[in-house]
């Protein structure tokens, strides 16, 4: 979480980094109550991870996560939520299709009842992606907007008998952003500001303060 809001604070073109988790861990969005959240997960809040961007509860482990952030500044900025969720979306939905996967764009009704975020990848929302036969959300995101721009924070469940090329499809997703955002596709460094500030957001993120009350000292 840290590093994704770093970036969001800092990038001053759109930006794209994944990652993958090292043990199972239990992210929940900006919005929500950490005692539901305890309460819907059962677990303590101190093992959970608050993100800074909205939506549900994601059981994260052997999903592949990613972070994509567009600067004001940038034309991107100017799409309506909705349609640069629908965007992103079809550019996963591509990836897989260059893989020879199947996957679907869960239909977006006019008008849908306002209710509070629970399990993400139980309650498909519109825009979301799912798999050929719609029983099974396969990706989806929350987003934070602000003055300094958008940052969307997504994840994709890989199924166990797709027979993908991991690097292939990362690259073909990659290409798909750089395409939707007429960007051209560089891999950049790190520069050595991160290295300096990242301790600090680090501690921020994992405090109770921010995981209970939002609070980052």
């Amino acid at each position: 979480m840290a590093t994704d809001w770093w970036l969001f604070e800092n990038a001053v073109t759109p930006t794209f980094r994944h990652y993958q988790w090292t043990e199972p861990e239990i992210s929940f969005g900006y919005g929500q109550d950490w005692k539901w959240a305890e309460q819907e997960t059962s677990t303590e809040i101190d093992r959970l991870i608050r993100r800074p961007t909205g939506g549900g509860i994601v059981k994260h482990g052997k999903d592949w996560t990613y972070c994509l952030v567009l600067p004001s500044m940038h034309d991107s900025f100017k799409m309506a939520p909705l349609d640069l969720y629908k965007e992103v979306h079809l550019c996963i939905l591509s990836a897989f299709s260059k893989e020879g996967v199947e996957t679907n764009l869960q239909p977006c009704p006019t008008k849908k009842e306002k209710t509070i975020p629970g399990n993400c990848f139980e309650e498909p929302v519109g825009w979301d992606l799912m798999n050929f036969d719609f029983s099974k959300k396969i990706a989806g995101a929350a987003m934070k907007r602000s003055r300094k721009g958008v940052l969307l924070q997504g994840t994709i469940i890989m199924q166990k008998d797709w027979n993908l090329n991991r690097l292939r499809f990362e690259d073909n997703l990659i290409k798909f952003f750089a395409e939707m955002l007429s960007e051209k596709n560089n891999k950049v460094a790190w520069p050595n500001s991160f290295s300096s500030e990242i301790d600090k957001l680090n501690k921020q993120f994992a405090s109770l303060d921010w995981k209970k009350n939002r609070v980052r000292n």
